[in-house]
């Protein structure tokens, strides 16, 4: 007799035990995953953003530089006043802001072709204002998931 009760005492510490493990187990186990979704959502993103500056040039009397980027990935960008544009000169390097209608110090960008979205194949007219000397020049362009393209030109 006393055998049963000592089993049945033990199973019954062996069930409360197993309920707590799995009550402390299973949250965590849930806030992981949520983890590993999230993660897996920004990849998918950036694997599905891409783009390519696919020509730089810049006046030094304008003091303008033009660059035209073409969305070569499949995921819309916007927004894309949200993108850093950064600009290495021969003697600084600069991260320009962006301004609607910008007139100097900044950027500001048109989509070509009329377009309102900056989609697949389309094209994005980015035009620099600041002070421009003869040189070599590396603009880098960053989206706003931190997609980056980078090009070499010379003025």
């Amino acid at each position: 007799m006393q055998g049963v009760i000592s089993t049945a005492l033990l199973l019954i510490a062996s069930v409360i035990a197993a309920t707590g493990l799995i009550n402390a187990v299973l949250p965590a186990a849930n806030k992981s995953s949520g983890a590993l979704l999230a993660a897996n959502s920004v990849a998918a993103d950036r694997i599905k953003t891409d783009i390519e500056i696919v020509h730089a040039s810049g006046n030094d009397t304008s003091n303008k530089i033009t660059l035209w980027v073409k969305n070569i990935g499949t995921k819309n960008i916007a927004p894309i006043s949200a993108s850093d544009v950064i600009l290495t000169t021969p003697s600084d390097i600069l991260r320009l802001p962006y301004v609607s209608g910008c007139s100097s110090e900044c950027w500001d960008y048109l989509v070509e072709d009329s377009g309102s979205d900056w989609k697949q194949s389309v094209t994005v007219k980015f035009t620099l204002s600041t002070s421009v000397t003869t040189g070599v020049y590396t603009i880098t362009l960053s989206v706003v998931n931190a997609v980056s393209a980078v090009k070499d030109f010379s003025v």
